[in-house]
């Protein structure tokens, strides 16, 4: 009955932040399975906008309190890449490890007046991690970009 009930109650105690499986996840298939998923981890959906490029952005949040997002690049053939927005540092770095264990290299780092940014690539997937510190803020946020490399957007 307890793992019943914090499986019911995971998604309102931080659970459903992403891990790299779930990006990997939905990196592989459609935009609409990577809909459907992000919604079973209890995000909802808060805007639409047409790019110039002929892609749209998806934006998700997980709440209005909430500083997570989850912004999906979609191409006409229906490939997304994922931009995460983590909450927490904890969740960040626990992507950011998940990385550097599995199949990933290091092949690019870039520093900036509010950013610092390290790029892997493995050989199916790509992905930026950035960490950034706002003016006048305390916390630093973060900013995960994920796709399937060779994707067409």
């Amino acid at each position: 009955m307890k793992k019943l009930l914090i499986l019911l109650l995971s998604p309102f105690f931080g659970f459903a932040q992403l891990t790299l499986i779930d990006l990997k996840n939905m990196a592989n298939q459609k935009a609409d399975f990577s809909i459907d998923y992000i919604k079973q981890k209890g995000y909802s959906f808060r805007q639409e906008r047409d790019i110039l490029d002929g892609t749209k952005q998806l934006y998700y949040e997980k709440g209005k309190s909430s500083r997570t997002l989850v912004v999906l690049k979609v191409g006409p053939n229906s490939n997304n890449l994922i931009s995460y927005v983590p909450e927490t540092a904890t969740n960040y770095n626990e992507i950011l490890n998940s990385v550097k264990k599995d199949d990933f290299q290091l092949i690019n780092t870039t520093s900036g007046e509010m950013d610092n940014c390290s790029e892997y690539q493995s050989k199916e997937y790509f992905t930026k991690l950035c960490e950034i510190q706002f003016p006048n803020q305390s916390e630093k946020s973060y900013n995960i970009t994920f796709y399937r490399n060779g994707m067409d957007l």
